[in-house]
């Protein structure tokens, strides 16, 4: 019987230790990297690691996840991730070239750069699944704290060559060392691949379909509503999802100890515990949909007064989209474990079509409003169809 005071000890490893990483990324690094080379350069480095933060953890994660959930686990070999890591890599790096073509301010030497740093990055994204097999979130937490020392240190380096790469590549591979003497995944004594390989291939090349749909979806604001209504409405929708987009950061450590513990938990998710699952979730999602609503309004109007009017009367809906967002991640993590990963390709696509299509529309027709409602409204589609599917499966002996 898994403890419920172990969970919670775990839940707070993790969230301490992804809630350091990404204060030392936002609080230090980027503002020093924008102090230094100027307003306009600093935004060609945002490009590359937004890519970075899309094609590394959705091709790293789908790995990771895949073989968690993956049957006969025990029985698959540890080449047949790695030989499949190599895969995703590859396919990382022509995208990066592809992107390129569209970005003429990196030099050759940048690209390679960068290039290693996509790789490391898919890799490490991957890796942490040596503490989630085993449920040892207290080596994750430090894994994820030497990641944040590796950043610190690449400043270092970063002075020197001026390759701001070397920052990550440091991060990456401080974090690929410590799993090197710490785990066991990268241990090939059997350089051969399982009677799993192609099972394990096509799951992991269908979740990672999704995720990278997700990472793209995350950032569609940004696009759609400078296209199709102005950048004032960019700023907008900003300031006023930040603090959701925030809370979303939480939706990470809590879906790998969701996931961790439930592939490890041999009970069978029937339909009226995945009803209290749901339950437990909406309660989750009110609750801080209520501090969000609330706390938005007063650091808009401390730190973007001349915001404020234009955006308090969106400042519900706004909130509600993004926390809809972040239950319906959680769920799909519980999805996962009951049934085929298919299932969440479909849940996700249905959800970036229907975003994508209604968002241009509405936000071309209605402006800020038209996006907004297009938020909720599909959010809400995409919790509706995560929690239909997790109904049908839940009790059934298949996952």
């Amino acid at each position: 019987m898994i403890k419920k005071k172990n969970i919670a000890l775990d839940l707070a490893y993790c969230i301490i230790a992804v809630g350091i990483m990404n204060l030392v990324l936002q609080l230090i690094v980027y503002p020093i990297i924008n102090g230094r080379v100027g307003e306009a350069s600093f935004g060609n480095i945002l490009y590359f690691i937004g890519v970075m933060n899309i094609l590394s953890p959705a091709f790293g994660l789908a790995l990771n996840n895949t073989r968690l959930v993956t049957p006969n686990r025990e029985r698959t070999e540890n080449y047949d991730y790695v030989k499949i890591l190599s895969y995703f890599s590859l396919a990382s790096v022509v995208i990066v070239l592809l992107l390129s073509i569209f970005n003429n301010n990196f030099s050759v030497v940048d690209l390679v750069l960068f290039s290693i740093v996509i790789i490391l990055a898919l890799v490490r994204n991957y890796s942490s699944v040596e503490y989630r097999l085993s449920l040892n979130y207290k080596r994750q937490m430090n894994f994820y704290l030497i990641i944040s020392i590796g950043y610190l240190g690449g400043l270092g380096i970063w002075y020197v060559t001026r390759y701001w790469q070397f920052i990550f590549i440091l991060g990456e591979a401080a974090a690929l060392f410590y799993i090197k003497i710490t785990g066991r995944v990268f241990n090939l004594s059997n350089k051969k691949t399982s009677i799993y390989f192609k099972e394990i291939f096509k799951s992991s090349t269908l979740l990672a379909a999704s995720y990278l749909l997700t990472y793209f979806m995350c950032n569609l604001d940004r696009f759609v509503l400078l296209k199709c209504v102005n950048s004032e409405a960019v700023s907008q929708y900003y300031v006023l999802s930040l603090l959701g987009k925030t809370i979303a950061i939480i939706s990470g450590p809590i879906n790998s100890i969701v996931i961790g513990y439930l592939t490890k938990d041999k009970r069978q998710i029937t339909k009226n515990i995945f009803l209290k699952c749901i339950f437990l979730m909406v309660s989750l999602g009110g609750l801080f949909w209520i501090i969000c609503s609330g706390i938005t309004p007063i650091y808009i109007k401390i730190l973007y007064p001349n915001l404020y009017t234009n955006v308090l009367q969106f400042n519900l809906l706004v909130n509600l989209a993004q926390i809809l967002y972040f239950i319906t991640n959680i769920l799909l993590v519980v999805v996962l474990t009951i049934c085929s990963t298919k299932w969440q390709f479909w849940v996700q696509g249905i959800y970036a079509f229907f975003y994508l299509a209604s968002s241009i529309f509405l936000s071309i027709n209605f402006g800020l409003y038209g996006y907004v409602c297009s938020a909720v409204i599909s959010n809400l589609i995409y919790f509706i169809l995560a929690f239909v599917v997790g109904y049908k499966f839940a009790g059934r002996k298949i996952r």
